[in-house]
């Protein structure tokens, strides 16, 4: 009988659509609603559904929300003009395509897109995936009955048992508790990071943890979203790569590759002044690495040795993309101005290449973690970068070219014996940078070739001199002898000696007093982070850590996929 015919003796009771204190049947909490229209309840007698209601209407309600502020005559006439253009079919305001054009919308609108794709396309590989296996199944098990159950035999039982734990793990979120922490190997003034290694597939990876509240508190949420973004995107063994991405109430998490050789920092702390052929094959790779970031879109800005890492091959790898963005945020790039215009009318103090490299020594001993000091350096970062003006990737080329410097003469070109020094040193780069000349007959060995120092000041320029593309490195005839292209095929000039995968002996030991005495600066970084006034701001809202979490498809499931060939016309057919 339809419902139109129902007879007298049942009683129709308003649902939800009708009245907004009953709650909707079948609603779901995340969307809202179930998407189909809502149907009566019927009871059987009127007193029946009188008591249902008032046991309805007498639960707790909500209270009521707050009213909104009414809005102002601006407001109300940009909301009328706004419809008006759209009925007129002139699209967006300016101020509406300037909110549209931000960054932040950019970002969710992106990351929106990528939700979707990725969860659609994973769910569709999923569905051929499993299709596959119950084929390579059926192919193995011919007199196994059509309906597949655990009572069919013990084959048919094991095999839906694989497919309930493939079931399992796609259902899982990533916890810190899913991972066995080994030691920490790093310190920051955010967080810290750990070598690690994840509970259910044995893979070892370098555990980044940085705390909410303060990123939220120094405005850097967007810096680590961009290094999420970058280390998403990377597929180039140049870049250390993500394996997973992900968080809590408290924390984000980065789970990436981990590379044992330890940061060049070090390497270079040990070896000293670097040999023009080991200088040429060191600063190729880098600019490689580089290069590689400049091709998703990206640009560093902020490179030094230390963002180099030495992997199990002696090769290198880029990482520490933080400040890998369109543009500083506005109280760095007035702190960095700032700073610059405090040193104008500082005098240049002239100093012989002795005198620098044993004060850049000096200054790195009595602080090794120099670079990640409260004061900062610019010992590395182009000039148009900290001016705040206009500028492309040539600025990372400026900042290889200080890094070839170094390895050549043993300290970067606008050291000075203060901050304040290098500062002022930068400011007026083009009297300071001066080639170093030893006439010593022990320090001869020190002196550069000409192309050596040809290379230099080709890469130390003004923006329009500057080199500033791969092309153009592998032209120069310092890096001529080199095929950009098959550096990973030659071996390395120093390859570190690794005991296992979770080798740590290229890191500090954060249980010797010794090496934590090298983190002073960074522990007190750290410490006035934590004394910054909160101004009301918490962990950040859910839509500021949108899109953050990653987590590919693991190696079981690709291997279980690989398992047979794909028909070419099978995978995917619910999508084409």
């Amino acid at each position: 009988m339809p419902p139109s015919a129902a007879p007298s003796s049942r009683v129709l009771l308003p649902t939800s659509s009708s009245n907004s204190s009953l709650p909707k049947s079948g609603s779901n909490g995340a969307l809202g609603g179930s998407g189909k229209e809502q149907q009566p309840l019927l009871f059987s007698s009127p007193a029946r559904a009188a008591a249902v209601a008032s046991q309805l209407l007498l639960r707790p309600q909500p209270a009521a929300p707050a009213p909104a502020p009414a809005p102002t005559a601006q407001e109300e006439e940009e909301a009328k003009g706004s419809w008006r253009s759209w009925k007129r079919g002139e699209g967006l305001q300016p101020w509406e395509m300037d909110i549209a054009n931000s960054p932040e919308v950019q970002r969710k609108a992106n990351v929106a897109q990528m939700y979707f794709l990725n969860h659609y396309f994973d769910s569709l590989r999923y569905l051929s995936d499993r299709r596959l296996r119950q084929k390579t199944f059926r192919a193995a098990h011919p007199h196994t009955p059509g309906a597949l159950h655990a009572g069919a035999s013990a084959e048919a039982a094991s095999y839906l048992g694989r497919e309930r734990a493939l079931l399992r793990k796609r259902r899982t979120k990533l916890r810190l508790e899913s991972f066995h922490i080994i030691t920490q190997v790093g310190q920051g003034g955010y967080g810290e990071v750990f070598l690690a290694r994840r509970r259910e597939t044995g893979e070892v990876c370098a555990l980044k943890r940085l705390r909410k509240r303060v990123l939220v508190k120094m405005d850097e949420v967007r810096h680590v979203l961009t290094e999420r973004d970058i280390l998403t995107a990377t597929r180039t063994p140049w870049l250390v790569s993500l394996l997973y991405a992900f968080q809590d109430t408290e924390h984000v998490f980065l789970a990436m590759e981990y590379v044992p050789g330890g940061d060049f920092r070090t390497l270079l702390n040990n070896s000293g002044v670097l040999r023009e052929e080991h200088a040429r094959f060191y600063m190729a790779e880098m600019f490689v690495a580089c290069n590689e970031l400049h091709k998703l879109g990206y640009i560093h800005r902020d490179l030094k040795p230390e963002n180099f890492l030495v992997d199990s091959t002696g090769h290198i790898k880029l990482t520490d993309f933080g400040l890998a963005a369109g543009a500083l945020n506005p109280g760095r790039l007035e702190s960095l101005r700032g700073r610059l215009e405090a040193v104008k009318d500082t005098s240049l103090i002239y100093r012989t290449p002795h005198e620098r490299s044993s004060l850049y020594k000096q200054m790195r001993a009595q602080n090794v973690k120099y670079a990640d000091s409260i004061v900062g350096s610019p010992d590395y970062m182009a000039p148009e970068v900290l001016r705040g003006r206009e500028y492309g990737v040539s600025v990372d080329y400026w900042s290889l070219g200080c890094i070839l410097f170094e390895f050549l003469c043993g300290f970067p070109p606008f050291s000075g014996g203060s901050p304040d020094e290098t500062w002022a040193n930068l400011k007026n780069w083009e009297k300071v940078l001066q080639r170093p000349v030893y006439d010593k007959p022990q320090d001869l060995q020190f002196n550069l070739s000409d192309t050596a120092w040809n290379a230099v000041t080709r890469l130390i320029d003004a923006p329009t001199r500057r080199i500033s593309n791969l092309a153009g490195v592998q032209a120069h005839a310092f890096f001529a002898p080199l095929d950009l292209a098959a550096l990973r095929s030659l071996t390395a000039p120093f390859v570190p000696q690794l005991e296992g995968d979770a080798d740590t002996g290229y890191f500090d030991d954060f249980e010797n007093p010794e090496d934590m005495a090298k983190y002073k600066e960074v522990q007190e970084k750290a410490r006035n982070v934590e004394r910054v006034d909160e101004g009301g701001k918490g962990a950040g809202g859910r839509g500021m850590w949108a899109g953050f979490t990653f987590k590919p498809t693991t190696k079981q499931e690709m291997q279980l996929a690989a398992a047979t060939p794909k028909d070419a016309c099978d995978a995917f057919s619910t999508m084409f």
